[in-house]
């Protein structure tokens, strides 16, 4: 198996189950291939804490309570953006791996549909998985410099 990856930089509106649109920054796209066959499609967003709550809060992206693991690295930071890493659900993939034999490709597939068709069943925040929700917090000055990640994943990722 062979993972790609490609680097975005694109805002993506999503809509929740109610149809309320949520716009999130994409900062990658990466997908697992099995002899040049998509097998799984993962995006990785970045967005506000504000964001983040409404989507704690409805459980979107399939970010359900009992799925959760303990908080590791400290507490999130109410001033530092929050990355989520999303699968697309498995029951799509076999219509993105008999479309789409590049990561390039299926990179500009999610930008068309987002530009051109933007009720497409790929923008619902259902039809991803939260896998790990993560936030890059600076170390405090008495342990020197650098960063940790703070976040959780989820028993999606398993």
């Amino acid at each position: 198996m062979k993972t790609s990856h490609h680097p975005l930089d694109l805002e993506l509106q999503f809509h929740d189950p109610e149809g309320s649109p949520i716009t999130m920054q994409v900062i990658d796209l990466s997908a697992d291939f099995l002899d040049e066959i998509i097998t799984r499609c993962v995006v990785t967003f970045s967005m506000s804490p504000e964001i983040y709550q409404y989507i704690d809060t409805h459980e979107l992206f399939n970010l359900y309570t009992d799925v959760r693991s303990q908080l590791f690295g400290g507490e999130f930071k109410p001033n530092l953006n929050i990355e989520i890493e999303a699968k697309l659900d498995p029951s799509f993939i076999f219509d993105i791996a008999t479309k789409f034999r590049t990561i390039e490709a299926l990179s500009e597939h999610i930008q068309s549909i987002n530009q051109n068709h933007p009720n497409d069943i790929l923008l619902n925040t259902e039809s991803w998985f939260a896998l790990n929700v993560k936030q890059l917090v600076e170390l405090p000055p008495e342990f020197g410099e650098g960063s940790l990640k703070v976040g959780y994943s989820t028993s999606w990722a398993d």
